[in-house]
């Protein structure tokens, strides 16, 4: 298996651990750059873009500053070459079907991913 880069945009530090952790001892990847602000996630792509390869974004939907559906707005603003490199699943307790929908219908978002994060569940949709 070919192990993939992972970020990590997540306002609690404490989900932060703990998935970074998960993810290192599933065998998914071998490092996870971590982020507690989206805004500096993305400031991170835009700078980093050239040496990116590619990656798997785990982004929490609610989070203070800028929340995973303005990180994504921000994002469709990027090169193209830059989103073909980058797969995104949007993580979120949320049961509001407005956030449910709108996280489905978005052409950047892979899936939405229930909080706390499946590692199997993540796998399958990697197909790992």
């Amino acid at each position: 298996m070919n192990l993939i880069n992972v970020i990590l945009i997540d306002d609690s530090a404490f989900d932060l651990f703990i998935y970074e952790k998960l993810l290192i001892k599933s065998g998914i990847t071998s490092s996870v750059k971590t982020f507690n602000s989206a805004r500096e996630a993305l400031k991170f792509l835009i700078e980093k873009q050239k040496d990116l390869s590619e990656t798997v974004i785990l982004l929490d939907l609610q989070m203070p500053d800028m929340n995973g559906f303005e990180f994504i707005d921000n994002f469709a603003a990027v090169p193209a070459t830059l989103k073909n490199k980058i797969k995104i699943f949007m993580l979120s307790s949320t049961i509001d079907s407005r956030d449910i929908d709108k996280a489905i219908s978005s052409p950047y978002i892979i899936d939405l991913l229930p909080k706390p994060l499946d590692i199997n569940q993540l796998k399958t949709k990697l197909s790992l």
